[in-house]
């Protein structure tokens, strides 16, 4: 009579286990052939899983010690029935949650325990109640990806969520080195944090700036440079920003997040209802951020772009993406892993977030001393400019507008537009709200002839106007070139010769 062994009849096999820390959670994850039949008990120290019609891949050990917070070690058992059985020992009696994850792209199905670590919490909760000795600005650095999120692989197998998170620290320590800051890692390990629970630290800190930093990829190798990106509540501004956005967007699937957590249609409403002037906001620091950028790296395009990306989702915290190289150039891969790029980048973000909070602090200033309007337009102080008068015209503001993108149009800087107005970088920009701007005064490419220049490949609109000794917002004029228009190679441009 023939005779077949329980594991020829299992329908799911437990093929391998894997599992870390991070500060308020354990986590392990069984990797599976098909979706499982099982059910749980979680009592006391002891988790139990049951598994119907399955086996154990070879490679399992009988008891696995773990060594990880709260765990102490792993069973795993067979019955005659094609059964599993995995108990998971815990130091203490500890709250745990267990879902089922569906194969997705590369990941296998998978039931995940994670394992509620209460006196990390505790910890983490206390050293948060604790206020800094000094009242400081926080910015909140997210670094892409983590866990079982790898984000992009290079073609030397690096992965993003090193790299980024590399990056990330360094952009702390520079931040924290800047008086009246601080800087806060919504991950610190190689762990996965979710959309909400990462814009849950963003708003826990009342944070005032939220940077989220990755690096990008293209089936192109050939693909460089850095760009930077900010919410949009509507459709993208390009087609590479909407497939950003989605791929981005998936980090919470391949994270191993349970389906539907921080996706709440109410979200979407309150979104669009609050986060006009938020956004607005988030613009002027990407013009800015960009900027920095753009003087130690080639830019991807010359202005930022929008897109809706989940983790920039903040109702009152201005925030950003920056994509800080191509970790699929073979070359930029390289260089994402030196120490040298990344305090250069680092060095970067912190000066366009002290740029940014300088005309804060202006206009904060300049709100001390009375006010006094006609017709909702601020009257010029002689604070402005003590010594001679300066030629102002009124502008109206139009749907899109930001302080940034007004300063840059007129010649001018966003603190002195800020001090003109006696505005805060947090005021409301509403759309026909008249403000003061300087006169744009025209000197710097009056009386030099304008030569005929052939666009080459890797030129910039920011190269081009360094090398010819002008502003980008001049060289635009001079081409009469918006905002949105980018540089292609052959292009008849004119430069000041």
């Amino acid at each position: 009579m023939a005779c077949w062994s329980s594991q020829g009849f299992a329908a799911t096999e437990i093929s391998n286990i894997r599992y870390w820390s991070a500060p308020d959670h354990t986590r392990v994850v069984f990797d599976l052939s098909t979706e499982p039949d099982y059910r749980f008990n979680i009592r006391g120290k002891l988790i139990t899983l049951e598994f119907s019609d399955s086996s154990l891949h070879p490679s399992l050990p009988v008891e696995k010690m773990i060594g990880k917070h709260g765990i102490s070690k792993i069973i795993f058992t067979t019955a005659d029935d094609n059964k599993c059985k995995i108990e998971i020992m815990l130091d203490q009696p500890l709250k745990a949650e267990v879902f089922k994850l569906k194969k997705f792209m590369d990941k296998p199905d998978r039931v995940v325990v994670d394992i509620i670590v209460a006196q990390a919490v505790k910890k983490e909760a206390a050293k948060e109640r604790t206020p800094p000795p000094v009242k400081k600005r926080v910015i909140v650095i997210d670094p892409g990806h983590g866990g079982e999120d790898p984000g992009a692989v290079g073609k030397n197998g690096t992965y993003e969520k090193h790299v980024v998170l590399a990056i990330s620290r360094e952009i702390k320590k520079a931040i924290d080195k800047m008086p009246g800051y601080r800087a806060i890692l919504t991950r610190d390990g190689d762990y996965y944090v979710s959309f909400s629970k990462r814009l849950n630290v963003a708003r826990q800190a009342s944070a005032s700036l939220f940077i989220s930093v990755h690096a990008d990829a293209a089936r192109n190798r050939q693909a460089r440079c850095s760009s930077v990106y900010c919410l949009s509540t509507g459709a993208a501004s390009n087609e590479a920003a909407k497939l950003l956005a989605n791929n981005e967007n998936l980090s919470d699937i391949i994270g191993g997040v349970p389906y539907g957590e921080g996706n709440n249609q109410s979200d979407e409403i309150i979104l669009n209802m609050f986060q006009t002037n938020t956004i607005n906001l988030s613009k002027t620091f990407a013009a800015g951020l960009l900027d920095e950028i753009g003087r130690v790296h080639c830019l991807k395009y010359p202005n930022f772009h929008e897109a809706p990306f989940r983790v920039l989702k903040l109702l009152d915290t201005p925030a950003v993406l920056l994509e800080t190289a191509f970790i699929s150039h073979p070359q930029e891969e390289l260089m994402l892993k030196t120490g040298k790029f990344r305090k250069t980048i680092a060095s970067a973000v912190a000066s366009s977030v002290a740029n940014y909070f300088s005309g804060s602090s202006s206009a904060a200033s300049a709100s001390d001393t009375s006010k006094k309007e006609d017709n909702d337009v601020p009257t010029l102080k002689k604070a402005v400019d003590a010594t001679r008068p300066m030629e102002t015209i009124t502008y109206r503001v139009r749907r899109g507008d930001n302080l940034n993108a007004i300063a840059r149009q007129h010649e001018t800087t966003l603190a002195l537009l800020l001090k003109l107005n006696q505005l805060k970088i947090n005021d409301p920009l509403y759309i026909g709200r008249k403000i003061l701007v300087p006169v744009a005064k025209r000197e710097t490419a009056a009386g030099r002839l304008l030569g005929e220049y052939t666009v080459q490949k890797g030129d910039t609109l920011f190269s081009l106007a360094k090398s010819s000794a002008v502003t980008v917002d001049e060289l635009r004029r001079l081409n009469n070139m918006t905002d949105s228009d980018v540089l292609f190679s052959g292009q008849k441009i004119k430069l000041p010769q």
